[in-house]
């Protein structure tokens, strides 16, 4: 029994750590939409769209400076830090690029 319960307590401490750890990625795009009613960006890369929602404490840098999510205009290079909150990417932090998307041709 004592074994028994040794484990179960062993299996929820490391379930719970487990389960705390976001998941982190970044992303290199541009921008197709930012709706600031909803906070919600869209960015173009690879082919695809990703939607992101800017949070509250989500930064928004230009330079080495902090910048307004209002400054997040369609056709501009971002590069996006965000974490996974279910099936939702939550910017952390996008850094704008000085320069607009060129098409290609």
């Amino acid at each position: 029994m004592k074994k028994l319960l040794i484990l179960v307590s062993a299996l929820a401490i490391s379930t719970a750590a487990f389960a705390a750890t976001p998941v982190r990625a970044t992303l290199n795009g541009t921008v197709e939409t930012y709706d600031s009613s909803t906070r919600m960006l869209t960015v173009k890369h690879s082919g695809k769209d990703s939607t992101f929602h800017l949070a509250e404490q989500s930064q928004v840098m230009q330079g080495k400076s902090k910048a307004d999510a209002t400054a997040l205009t369609a056709g501009q290079n971002v590069k996006v830090e965000y974490i996974m909150d279910g099936p939702t990417k939550v910017a952390e932090k996008v850094e704008l690029s000085g320069s607009k998307a060129t098409a290609k041709k």
